[in-house]
């Protein structure tokens, strides 16, 4: 390998500048220049071996680029909420046997009867996430899945359910750690946040569960295996792998100031969830497209978990069939027809990749440590502050979308001549904010 490369010259960055100005043949250089002013991130389309200032192997710290050493393996993840038991069941076993490896249990009512959502359910094989809002729901689900502490996780929202005692789950998970504490960047993100501003949010909420967890009388160790992350996922890919790997770097920062004992501790155990902020229920097929790139960008960044939500599952006429088996067969067919669980972080090396990583982590430190310094999101004020800052960088999406800066195909560009006729349902929102969702934008604007 040494004396292949020995054939080539190394070629310097001026020179190589001057040849990509070159072939621009006459075109504006600074069009290799982008001013991202939501994001206020500034990058270049170009650059060059001296621009590297690290260089990280997978599964060395600061884990940037993970702590897979294998292979890029990650689960394909069902969403079932729980309205109907029995319904609930149906959908849990028909996904088990059409490509899902893995499932996102969500409760949507109080008083649920776990032993019909879950009967025939073998969850000692499958890899299970259950959304709860209370500990009881967690102690039905333990009975009824004995043996299955490295399979079965918890998700719970502390900051959105105020009324619910983390103090109480702690004491429950002290001697057998399972994940329970959920930081939700997704909902954030759905909200129009920046990525930074989405990592910054859970770097400050992950922080407080662990610091509170410890509290409770759990070293750091076992209070880092509670705590787990939502991302969302967006359109901009490059923006999306390095966010990613921004926080996987800046959990690692954290974790080794409490200085734990095992490398496991370092891991921050991602679940990436495909929304609906840029899908269409007027030109579905589009949907495909970007939902197919937005999983490519978080596989490519080593999660551990995707979710893919189907384009219509907030549409007036329900989830259609295809839509469903759509979201489950994408993850699918990356792995098995285009193999990227084979290659760990392939994009790693990228010059202009590691500069967005370490520029979405300047500035979601910088915001982190704001968030810190006034005393947490856990904090009304801080928290009301911040919202405020999304909500901000959310108008100025809108705009940007309305002035036709920001295309979205099928939506407020080339829109489909045969529209399916539909409409959205009210999306959820999170923390009092309102979701984006660009085609209600553009049908609230032609109201």
């Amino acid at each position: 390998m040494n004396s292949f490369f020995k054939e080539f010259n190394l070629v310097g960055k001026e020179e190589w500048i001057e040849k990509i100005h070159a072939d621009l043949k006459g075109k504006d250089p600074s069009l290799l220049e982008h001013n991202d002013e939501i994001e206020e991130i500034n990058y270049s389309s170009v650059y060059h071996i001296s621009d590297r200032t690290t260089y990280e192997a997978p599964g060395s710290f600061p884990f940037t680029r993970g702590l897979k050493t294998n292979l890029n393996d990650w689960k394909n993840t069902a969403y079932i909420p729980v309205e109907d038991e029995d319904e609930a069941n149906v959908k849990i076993l028909h996904f088990l046997m059409t490509g899902a490896d893995a499932l996102w249990i969500v409760a949507k009512k109080e008083n649920i009867d776990w032993n019909k959502v879950l009967s025939d359910v073998q969850l000692e094989h499958i890899h299970s996430q259950f959304s709860v809002n209370s500990l009881e729901d967690v102690q039905s689900i333990q009975a009824l899945s004995a043996h299955t502490l490295n399979t079965v996780h918890f998700n719970v929202d502390f900051l959105s359910l105020s009324n619910v005692d983390i103090q109480a789950f702690a004491a429950h998970f002290q001697q057998q750690q399972q994940r329970f504490a959920l930081v939700n960047g997704f909902g954030v993100q759905q909200s129009g946040a920046t990525t930074w501003q989405e990592i910054a949010f859970s770097l400050n909420v992950g922080h407080e569960y662990l610091v509170r967890l410890m509290e409770a009388g759990l070293n750091v160790d076992d209070a880092a295996a509670c705590i787990g992350f939502h991302i969302g996922v967006g359109s901009n890919y490059f923006y999306e792998v390095a966010k990613i790997r921004t926080l996987r770097a800046l959990w690692a920062k954290i974790i080794k100031a409490y200085q734990p004992e095992h490398n496991c501790s370092y891991n921050c155990a991602i679940t990436a969830i495909i929304g609906h902020t840029n899908k269409s229920l007027s030109d579905p097929h589009t949907n495909l497209l970007r939902q197919t790139t937005e999983v490519m960008s978080a596989l490519n960044a080593g999660v551990e978990n995707i979710v893919t939500l189907p384009h219509d599952l907030y549409s007036d006429k329900g989830v259609d069939s295809i839509s469903a088996r759509m979201a489950i067969n994408i993850p699918l067919i990356l792995k098995e027809e285009s193999y990227l669980d084979k290659v760990i972080d392939p994009i790693g090396g990228s010059y202009s990749l590691e500069h967005l990583t370490n520029a979405i982590g300047q500035k979601a430190w910088e915001t982190f440590q704001s968030l810190e310094k006034n005393g947490g999101l856990f904090e009304e004020s801080t928290l009301h502050a911040f919202k405020k800052d999304v909500e901000s960088k959310r108008s100025l999406r809108e705009k940007a979308f309305l002035a036709g800066d920001t295309l979205l195909i099928g939506i407020n560009k080339f829109a489909n001549p045969d529209p399916v006729v539909s409409n959205w349902n009210a999306l959820p929102e999170y923390l009092g904010m309102k979701p984006l969702n660009f085609e209600l934008i553009t049908k609230t604007v032609s109201a």
